[in-house]
């Protein structure tokens, strides 16, 4: 199909694949601003563009990206735009990068991460890869900081305009607004660059770009072809690391089995209903020093497990997976000093930021002295102030499905960052309104795989899986996912398209061949 407007991808991160075919297009005109110009866009101000080519690049991903890789010999045509929208006192940058030669055709728009709405340091762990592969490929920092070490709320400056008043059109342009005029310059550019428009257009993005390119095929599908969770602040109480390490081990030991293998992975997390509380009272290695478990972790551990619920009961939000590593970082995240005795909770920044800034609208609110009521208000209040703006729950995809698009979304199972029943819950969503969005829509499961993706098993092979269903019409039943298991055992599975799960047929757990969706 000859598109611009061919598919939406969204995934809890992935690598690309750059084994894509390639149909070696070269630039037809220099890599300079007199031969490159950007698109005149309604409601759109370009305050500069700036173009040079860049010549035997080498690419090192942020070192906190412990699952990227060096990428040496990069030739592209490096170009920059800085627009503004008149009367919203916006800046934006939006940076599209064109190789030099064997472009392929394709063009990827990049996510970002966190609070970061795009940028090298963020966007480049899938942009460089794709790059590489031929895609032609664009990214915006949104009008504010794209510096990976602002992604957690460290740099916020911009959320206000004045103490207490937010800046709405900054927020807007991380909401959702940037990444559609990124998708309009960055295509604009391609044409201009090969003389020819891109063939097929994908989105590539993860955790904060996640929810992007979610946002992205609800509102505007013709793009592309393609908690506070603060559960143990109310007793004060904060556990060590090493007791919430061994409540998770407990509670994979319980329910490893239900899909009748023993396997390091917990396959069928909706029959798991371990109970901390069991554990009480019993003893647990602490480093090799004996301990008891602690009826305070118990709480702590089956509140994060169950999801946040108001002072009277009712559900909020979707907890997480018994097999998340939320000591690590996440919900159940202390740190203690030298003697382990005095412990205190590791802030999930993120949040943080979200509820300080955006919801309270005081910087300086100490949030570990709210009440549960309190907490219940800030709840009620994101919700009725920033869902229109920021949420992603619309189930309705017709315009996504007439425009021809694609979405293939991946979620990891041990995620302790986002829950992963919030995804399963919108696509069961989906699906009701539209039995028939497999067409266009596809959600995979991905055991074990936490929101960094270096732990678990996750898909290697997403991009790779989206091209041929948009392309070929090729869509994936299965996804190919490799890593270690709890265990630290190596494994290979094929994971099901939901709401398949993967059934036990025999032979060694290690192989994808011993499984069976149904």
């Amino acid at each position: 199909m000859q598109s611009d407007r061919k598919v939406k991808f969204s995934n809890l991160f992935a690598l690309c694949d750059p084994g894509l075919t390639q149909v070696a297009l070269g630039a037809k005109n220099a890599c300079e601003a007199g031969s490159v110009r950007p698109p005149e866009l309604d409601g759109i101000h370009i305050i500069s563009l700036t173009a040079g080519n860049q010549l035997n690049y080498t690419y090192n991903p942020h070192p906190r990206f412990r699952f990227g890789r060096a990428i040496y010999g990069l030739n592209f045509c490096n170009i920059t735009v800085i627009y503004t929208h008149p009367g919203w006192n916006d800046e934006i940058q939006a940076t599209t990068f064109l190789p030099m030669e064997n472009w392929n055709g394709r063009f990827q728009g990049n996510g970002g991460g966190g609070w970061v709405t795009g940028g090298i340091e963020v966007g480049g762990i899938t942009m460089m890869p794709s790059l590489e592969a031929g895609f032609a490929v664009s990214t915006t920092d949104g009008g504010h900081s794209s510096k990976l070490d602002d992604a957690s709320g460290d740099g916020m400056s911009w959320a206000f305009t004045s103490p207490g008043n937010i800046n709405w059109p900054l927020f807007l342009d991380f909401s959702h607004v940037a990444l559609h005029v990124m998708a309009m310059i960055g295509k604009a550019l391609t044409k201009a660059f090969y003389s020819t428009p891109p063939k097929y257009s994908y989105f590539y993005g993860g955790s904060t770009g996640g929810r992007q390119a979610y946002m992205l095929a609800q509102r505007y599908p013709n793009d592309f072809d393609g908690i506070l969770g603060f559960f143990m602040d109310e007793k004060s109480v904060y556990p060590r690391p090493c007791e919430f390490e061994a409540i998770t081990a407990a509670a994979m030991k319980a329910c490893d089995g239900l899909d009748i293998v023993e396997d390091g992975i917990i396959s069928m997390p909706s029959r798991c209903f371990f109970n901390a509380s069991t554990l009480v009272g019993h003893a647990f290695d602490c480093g090799g020093k004996d301990a008891l478990f602690t009826p305070e972790a118990a709480e702590a551990a089956n509140a994060a497990w169950n999801g946040p619920r108001s002072l009277t009961g009712e559900f909020q939000w979707y907890g997480y997976g018994r097999d998340a590593k939320m000591w690590q970082f996440g919900a159940l995240h202390t740190s203690c000093d030298g003697e382990g005795e005095k412990c205190a909770p590791v802030r999930l920044s993120i949040a943080e930021a979200y509820a300080r800034y955006f919801v309270a609208k005081n910087a300086n609110l100490d949030l570990q002295a709210l009440g549960h009521s309190q907490w219940d208000d800030l709840f009620v209040a994101s919700r009725n102030e920033y869902e229109s703006i920021t949420g992603t729950s619309d189930p309705d995809l017709r315009r996504f499905r007439k425009a021809g698009g694609k979405l293939l979304s991946w979620h990891g199972m041990a995620d302790q960052i986002i829950p992963v029943n919030g995804t399963v819950d919108y696509t069961d969503k989906v699906l009701k309104k539209d039995p028939k969005a497999h067409d266009y829509f596809r959600m995979f499961l991905a055991p074990c795989a936490d929101h960094s993706i270096s732990n678990g098993l996750a898909p290697r092979n997403t991009l790779s899986a989206l091209v041929e269903w948009v392309e070929k019409g090729i869509a994936p039943v299965t996804l190919r996912v490799e890593g270690l298991n709890a265990y630290g055992k190596p494994m290979t599975r094929d994971i099901c398209m939901y709401p398949q799960v993967q059934h036990y047929v025999g032979g060694d757990p290690a192989w994808p061949s011993s499984f069976a969706c149904v």
